[in-house]
């Protein structure tokens, strides 16, 4: 057995002697149902094109290819249908009209690749162009045909970085699904199934909320793509220690062990049920082929209209720790009213993490390692562009800082990372600051990093903890110069601000140590920010669990 990350093509995988992940016996369940129209949406890179590929072979009564595999043990004939293949990926996008004609040309193509008489109108009218595919199939062979459409959002996600005509091309693909729904209805179809990376509003799309069963969050299918924690045992654990044992990892201070331990920090994490861990399989195979870990997925590809709500919104991507959002909000959006966290969740930067008691709220979280670090990128890119090795350098000196408790390198730091770096200006906002030394504290390995948190007193700007025992509040403020030209001016507006800033933090210090529970001191730093014209610094308190107990205990005896 082999492992091959580069095809999606299932009978290559099969005839090939590739591993392949059993997803058969959820695609029997699925096409034995008495449901016609399904729809399925997972992140990108997680198995949906092989997925396809699979049915297709399985509706092309390919028998032979599924030998030893879960279908085989089950009731299932392989009959073979006209099985319609579409990717609509590279769809063209520049406007509506353009990309109804090309979903129409591929409909004619697909007529010509199955003999079926031209479907060909005059009004290029990509509903009766279906119509007529479909009637000359079923006249031409006597059974109903299979439609599967792969990536069916290509020509909406190209787009989001213009809303309307995001929204424009969605209401034409509602054209060609709303024709799919009509040859349900008509008795004309085996099956359709359609994938995608992002849920858009079923209404605009798919003809109506009840006109495709959306099989996403359902239980039983929740494991259909990806490779979970037991598919890991059955299918990958032996043949990795096989490449120890070969002697493929002898350039590495990796042993099966800690490698095994590493795949599942980097790339599991993932669920649609609660129950089953799922990996990442791009990244997982990716890993196991190049003895490595690295960011596959992230360096495969950024959805980049992600950029624009990330500068627009940045308090949305401050706290990714604890993020509660409706059930009925993550289902589906219209193309040019999308929310951030939906978003995230639907392109694979959140996953499930528990569900109220009565399910009609979820709490996500960050995945994995992989996937954390891949925010931060997307972050840092949003604002910065292509200066993460600055960022990173300017990380190594701040954390240096804060542990030597040097003010005037904290300082320099400070405003090398908010003033320095190519931000663009409409960006350089509190909130944008804000986010810059978030990101750069979590891209220089803070894991826990509390941003603008509630607590007894207000909500702290960012409070961390530096090392095993040590806490750090940081309070930021931005604010535009009243006097510009004039240095002393300037200066007592910095001290104005940095002392309101470290009065207020004084309410924060009690109730952080029970924030930062393993806190056995936390030092306070008050920062101003003025675009253009600097950034100061003020140490403010340094408190040890300690003294506060003891300043409590004599409170009390008095």
């Amino acid at each position: 057995m082999n492992i091959t990350t580069d095809s999606a093509f299932f009978k290559g995988i099969r005839e090939g002697d590739f591993l392949y992940v059993d997803k058969t016996g959820y695609i029997h369940s699925l096409i034995n149902s008495n449901r016609k129209l399904f729809f399925l949406q997972r992140p990108r890179r997680f198995g949906k094109t092989l997925l396809i590929n699979t049915m297709t072979s399985i509706f092309n009564g390919e028998s032979h290819l599924f030998d030893g595999l879960k279908i085989k043990t089950l009731e299932y004939d392989f009959i073979k249908y006209p099985t319609l293949l579409f990717n609509f990926h590279y769809l063209a996008n520049k406007s509506p009209d353009l990309l109804e004609l090309d979903l129409y040309n591929q409909i004619c193509k697909k007529a010509l690749e199955f003999n079926v008489p031209s479907v060909e109108n005059e009004v290029k009218s990509i509903s009766t162009a279906l119509t007529d595919l479909a009637k000359g199939l079923i006249y031409k062979n006597g059974i109903n045909p299979v439609i599967l459409v792969d990536e069916y959002d290509g020509a909406i996600l190209a787009r989001l970085d213009e809303p309307k005509l995001a929204a424009r091309n969605a209401k034409s693909l509602g054209i060609f699904f709303g024709s799919l729904k009509d040859l349900n209805d008509q008795g004309l179809l085996r099956l359709a199934f359609i994938t995608g990376v992002s849920k858009f509003s079923m209404t605009s799309i798919f003809s109506g909320p009840n006109s495709y069963t959306d099989i996403s969050e359902k239980k039983e299918y929740a494991n259909i793509c990806g490779i979970t924690s037991n598919e890991f045992k059955i299918h990958l654990s032996s043949y990795l220690k096989e490449m120890f044992t070969n002697g493929r990892f002898k350039n590495t201070e990796f042993t099966y062990e800690s490698f095994s331990d590493a795949l599942v920090n980097m790339y599991d994490g993932y669920t649609w049920n609660f129950d089953d861990h799922v990996f990442n399989p791009f990244s997982l195979l990716r890993a196991i082929e190049e003895c490595a870990l690295d960011s596959y997925w992230y360096k495969s590809g950024t959805p980049t209209f992600l950029y624009r709500f990330i500068r627009d919104k940045p308090e949305l991507a401050l706290n990714l720790d604890d993020i509660t959002v409706s059930v009925n909000d993550l289902q589906q959006q219209a193309a040019d009213e999308l929310s951030f966290i939906p978003l995230l969740y639907q392109t694979g930067y959140l996953t499930m993490n528990s569900a109220s008691e009565d399910n009609k709220t979820l709490y996500l979280k960050i995945p994995n390692a992989e996937v954390e670090e891949a925010f931060n990128h997307l972050i840092a890119r949003s604002y910065i562009g292509d200066k993460l090795t600055s960022l990173l350098q300017l990380g190594s000196t701040l954390l240096k800082a804060l542990r030597e408790n040097n003010l005037e390198e904290l300082q320099n730091s400070m405003k090398e990372l908010l003033l320095d770096l190519p931000i663009a200006p409409k960006y350089l906002n509190e909130k944008g600051f804000h986010l810059i030394v978030v990101v750069c504290l979590r891209m220089m390995g803070i894991k826990k990093i509390y941003s603008e948190r509630k607590i007894e007193g207000g909500r702290p700007d960012i409070a961390f903890m530096l090392d095993e025992t040590k806490g750090i509040l940081l309070e930021l403020k931005s604010f535009k110069s009243k006097h510009p030209e004039s240095e002393n001016d300037l200066e007592k507006e910095f001290l104005n601000i940095l002392e309101k800033a470290a009065l207020q933090m004084e309410k924060y210090y009690t109730p952080l140590f029970k924030l930062l529970n393993d806190a056995r001191e936390i030092q306070g730093y008050a920062v101003a920010v003025s675009w253009g014209k600097g950034v100061r610094l003020k140490t403010t308190r340094h408190v040890t669990r300690s003294s506060l107990e003891s300043d409590t205990a004599t409170r009390t005896d008095s």
